[in-house]
C-alpha cells in the first residue's frame, strides 16, 4: 500500500491529510509555536491523529520526567552505549498507553528512531540522497516500509509517501503517526508567512546507510504508479525552483534599483553644491 501524508497548513497551526489511493483515511495536527523552556517543557504539547471524522485515534504524550532521567547525563551512550532521547509515549482516546517512538543513540554515527507499539519493535533508519530523504523502517531484519519526503516544499507545506506491505497493513495508523511525529521533530516551523519555497540538495551517511536499499521500493511496488509519484514530485520540484528563481530576480531587481536611487540623490546633492 502507498499512503500520502500532505501537510495542509503551516500558519498558526500545522494540519495533514493522509491519504491512500485519493482517499482520505486519517487527519493529524501537530503543535506549531515552538517555546525554549527548561527541560524542554513545550514538548508537553500534544501530536495527534484521527480517523477522517476527526475521531482520536492517537494522540503523543511527551513524560518530562523519563526523558530527563534518560538524557541528564550528556553523551551518557559513549559510556553505556545506549540512550534513549525524545520518547513520546503512545497514547489512545482511552487514555491507554500502546508503546512508544523515540530516538536511540548507540555510537557515533549510530542514531535511529525506534517505534514500540503492541508487539512489534520497528527500527526506524534515516538517510538524504540528493532531491529525497528517506526512512526505511525494518521490523527484525526485514524491511516493511519506506518514507519518502521530497527536498523541496512549496507555501511551507511538507509532504510525504510511505510505501507499507501489504503484509503489514495493521501497522498503517502508527507508521502514518510516527511520519507526522518525525515531521514535528525535524520540519516544524514557527513563523507565519504568505508563501515560501524551498529547494533543497542533502546527502547523509553514517553507520546505518547499509541498511537503505534504493531498489527496494521498485521491487515491491508497481513500477507504473512509483514512477508517478516519482515524475510528480521532480515536476513539484521544478515549479518550485521557478518560483525562487522568479522571486531571487525580483529581490535583485529592486536592489540594483535602490542603488541606482541612491546614486542619482548622490549626485543631485553634489552638481547642487558646486
Amino acid at each position: 500500500m502507498i499512503i500520502k501524508v500532505s501537510q495542509t497548513t503551516s500558519n498558526v497551526k500545522n494540519k495533514f491529510v493522509i491519504e491512500e489511493n485519493s482517499e482520505i483515511k486519517f487527519l493529524a495536527g501537530t503543535p506549531w509555536l515552538n517555546i525554549d523552556t527548561p527541560l524542554d517543557v513545550d514538548q508537553k504539547r500534544v501530536c495527534t491523529i484521527t480517523d477522517k471524522n476527526e475521531k482520536p485515534i492517537f494522540y503523543t504524550d511527551y513524560s518530562v520526567t523519563e526523558n530527563v532521567a534518560n538524557n541528564i547525563i550528556p553523551l551518557k551512550w559513549v559510556f553505556t552505549k545506549s540512550q534513549k532521547t525524545k520518547i513520546y509515549n503512545i497514547v489512545n482516546q482511552k487514555n491507554e498507553n500502546k508503546g512508544k517512538i523515540y530516538t536511540l543513540i548507540n555510537d557515533f554515527l549510530d542514531t535511529k528512531q525506534v517505534i514500540e507499539y503492541e508487539d512489534y519493535g520497528l527500527i526506524c533508519y534515516n538517510k538524504s540522497v540528493g532531491k529525497t530523504h528517506h526512512i526505511f523502517i525494518y521490523n527484525d531484519d526485514k524491511q516493511i516500509a519506506e518514507i519518502v519526503k521530497p527536498l523541496h516544499r512549496q507555501n511551507n507545506l511538507d509532504y510525504y509517501y510511505v510505501f507499507l506491505l501489504d503484509e503489514y497493513q495493521d501497522l498503517e495508523v502508527i507508521i502514518s503517526f510516527y511520519t507526522i511525529l518525525y515531521d514535528y521533530l525535524s520540519y516544524s516551523d514557527s513563523e507565519i508567512v504568505g508563501h515560501k519555497d524551498e529547494v533543497e540538495v542533502s546527502y547523509t551517511w553514517d553507520k546505518n546507510s547499509k541498511y537503505y536499499n534504493k531498489d527496494w521500493i521498485f521491487n515491491n511496488f508497481p513500477k507504473k504508479e512509483v514512477d508517478k509519484i516519482y515524475e510528480e514530485m521532480a515536476l513539484e520540484r521544478q515549479e518550485a525552483s521557478n518560483k525562487i528563481k522568479k522571486y531571487s530576480q525580483k529581490i535583485l531587481l529592486l536592489v540594483i534599483l535602490g542603488w541606482v536611487i541612491v546614486l542619482i540623490i548622490f549626485f543631485s546633492f553634489y552638481f547642487l553644491k558646486k
